[in-house]
């Protein structure tokens, strides 16, 4: 099953395309490939990332045509109630989004940090964690395998900030997996200078996904040691000058947040233009100062969700890993059943999964790629949700 469906282009108009599915037409944009009308296209993140040939769109189309309209029955009856809080906003999702939902691939390729964050446990003085770098070969044959055989559209690679993966070879990293993979990449690798960022921009990443936490400035220089709040922000917006697609969010659980802090953060969230909202709850790591701070109730996390659906209708928000590993039976459920459209699946290799532990206990680093799709996939077949791409939203890229 490939996390996308084909769709065909219906208009042109300079590097916008709309392109029809299911009798719906979604925008994206071209930036890889010259088109004409009639041809197929798979597109994520707004962005056309692979032409497909006819024959084997229109196969792929097929397959998919009679299990679509079965899954969108299914979640316009699943939507019919709005009793609280969480039905409502699982209403307006459906309302603006419909039942498209967004599955990416993520990678994290090195557990090691120059930073010192309070909260993560890959944090530089944690001595007690057994570190790991993958190496540029390792980092793209597997994404070849996660496109290529897995069927990703989508791929998060993420890093703690090291700076051993230089200018240099992030840039290989990008060219040489944009030239193998057809997939939107999106790149989590903390701060790092601009200019690199304009490059690898160039080279073929399209998305960044890079949390600021917290929009609290006291919180923030309490919890990021040298650190500034100000900083990160002015990052994000260049970066999105640059024509990235922003996913970004926040903590919820810090200590002496409040509940006006999260509703600030939500606006800050979409006032920073991110094309996905990222937030989870905290989960307290042992070896960090931070330890003895109780995890938010998984009540909280959701009615944060559902609030920034709410607040936001057509906003695209991530089932965080957190908040799968606050409930670990229900949480990727009750998340998306609150307002959420958008879930990640780790992909690394299980040998170094369990390692990338910014808190520990996380949901299903025993299961194996292929056996968290199928989990996937059978979670979303259950809530009428289909992989398909939501389309480029125009007014937030004016």
């Amino acid at each position: 099953m490939c996390y996308a469906i084909p769709g065909k282009v219906v208009e042109i108009s300079n590097k916008i395309v709309t392109i029809e599915y299911f009798n719906e037409k979604k925008k994206a944009r071209n930036d890889f490939f010259e088109l004409l009308p009639n041809d197929y296209v798979f597109a994520q993140g707004g962005f056309v990332i692979q032409k497909v040939p006819e024959k084997e769109a229109i196969s792929i189309i097929q397959t998919w045509k009679d299990l679509f309209f079965r899954l969108q029955e299914k979640d316009q009856i699943l939507t019919l109630k709005k009793d609280n809080i969480y039905e409502l906003a699982n209403s307006i999702r459906k309302e603006h989004l419909g039942n498209s939902c967004c599955v990416h691939g993520i990678i994290e390729f090195s557990n090691y940090c120059i930073r010192n964050c309070l909260y993560c446990g890959l944090r530089k003085d944690n001595n007690k964690i057994k570190r790991y770098r993958m190496s540029l070969e390792q980092i793209i044959k597997l994404s070849e395998y996660a496109s290529n055989v897995l069927g990703f559209k989508a791929i998060v690679l993420q890093s703690g900030e090291d700076l051993w993966y230089t200018d240099e070879k992030l840039l290989k990293l990008v060219e040489e997996i944009h030239k193998k993979c057809s997939i939107f990449l999106i790149l989590s690798i903390g701060e790092r200078d601009i200019n690199l960022f304009k490059k690898l921009y160039k080279a073929g990443a399209r998305g960044i996904l890079l949390r600021f936490e917290t929009g609290n400035e006291n919180l923030y220089s309490n919890l990021k040691e040298g650190q500034e709040l100000k900083k990160r922000i002015n990052l994000l917006r260049e970066l999105r000058e640059i024509g990235y697609l922003i996913f970004t969010g926040f903590l919820i659980g810090l200590p002496n947040q409040t509940f006006e802090d999260i509703i600030s953060d939500i606006h800050l969230t979409n006032k920073l233009g991110a094309e996905m909202f990222s937030f989870g709850p905290f989960i307290p790591h042992p070896e960090t100062p931070l330890k003895y701070i109780p995890r938010p109730s998984l009540k909280l996390i959701l009615t944060v969700i559902a609030k920034a659906r709410i607040l936001y209708p057509e906003s695209k928000i991530l089932v965080t890993t957190a908040l799968e590993t606050l409930d670990k039976k229900n949480g990727a459920y009750l998340g998306l059943k609150s307002g959420a459209n958008s879930l990640m699946i780790n992909i690394t290799p299980q040998k170094y999964r369990k390692m990338y532990e910014i808190y520990p206990q996380r949901a299903d680093v025993e299961l194996s790629a292929k056996n968290k799709i199928n989990k996937v996939i059978n979670l979303l077949q259950s809530l009428g949700r289909a992989p398909i791409d939501l389309g480029l939203n125009l007014k937030q890229k004016a």
